[in-house]
């Protein structure tokens, strides 16, 4: 009776190991980011997400974040291979200002990105894919735009659910995937929009290009905030996507 009982609790404690979050503070000069980070056994890359909307979750605040959404399906996924996950969280809002996204242009917030991709590199000297979510699309293209030290810092990109007025100044020279719903419903981030993005991709990067259309689910609510923006009801095909994009390009 106690060998079983033992047997549980270990059981029990490689469970908590496996889906228990390590929130860091990445250090920014005088400043700090704070990041959620999943580590998974046999890893081989790591996937940073740039979250949309606002781009504030107060994620240092919480106990033992969870991954969820995409994340947590990547974080379920079992294989040979693994992805580590990180979670970038903004102590202050990235979102609209005067109508407008300023926050995720600004030198300062694309200086925070840079930070983050620099403390994870070293953590586990791994390629690193960066994750741009809707808003967090055009985080990662201004990161790219910025300079190409940043592009060569990273195995691949990802642009999911974008922003319209996402764009790449290019050229690029790195695996790239455009990700999005086939009937996105929300008139900023439209399905049309986002094929326009992969076509302009195409021909400026030297490297795989790939559009990945996610079907069926449904929709609930605000349409920038959850429904098939979100993938909702094809959330898991969505981070199959993500899962096959990440590993075929890891050498």
């Amino acid at each position: 009776m106690k060998l079983r009982r033992l047997f549980l609790l270990v059981s029990l404690l490689l469970l908590q190991g496996i889906s228990s979050a390590e929130v860091i503070l990445v250090p920014f000069n005088d400043d700090s980011v704070p990041t959620a980070y999943w580590p998974k056994p046999n890893s081989v890359a790591t996937l940073i997400f740039l979250p949309g909307g606002d781009g504030s979750f107060g994620i240092a605040s919480k106990t033992n974040p969870q991954p969820t959404w995409l994340l947590k399906t990547l974080s379920q996924s079992d294989g040979e291979k693994s992805i580590d996950l990180v979670f970038m969280d903004s102590k202050t809002s990235l979102g609209l200002k005067n109508g407008y996204l300023a926050p995720r242009f600004t030198n300062d917030h694309i200086e925070r990105i840079k930070a983050v991709v620099n403390f994870y590199s070293q953590k586990k000297s791994q390629p690193i894919f960066l994750l741009g979510h809707s808003n967090g699309a055009i985080s990662v293209a201004e990161f790219l735009n910025q300079t190409t030290v940043n592009q060569n810092s990273l195995s691949g990109v990802i642009f999911s659910g974008s922003r319209n007025e996402t764009k790449v100044k290019g050229p690029l020279s790195l695996p790239v995937m455009v990700l999005h719903h086939k009937d996105d419903p929300n008139s900023w981030t439209s399905p049309a929009n986002a094929q326009a993005l992969f076509a302009d991709l195409k021909v400026k990067n030297s490297a795989s290009t790939e559009l990945e259309l996610v079907q069926g689910g449904f929709d609930e609510g605000n349409p920038s905030t959850s429904g098939r923006h979100m993938y909702a009801g094809a959330v898991d095909q969505a981070g199959h996507f993500v899962g096959a994009f990440i590993l075929s390009h890891v050498k």
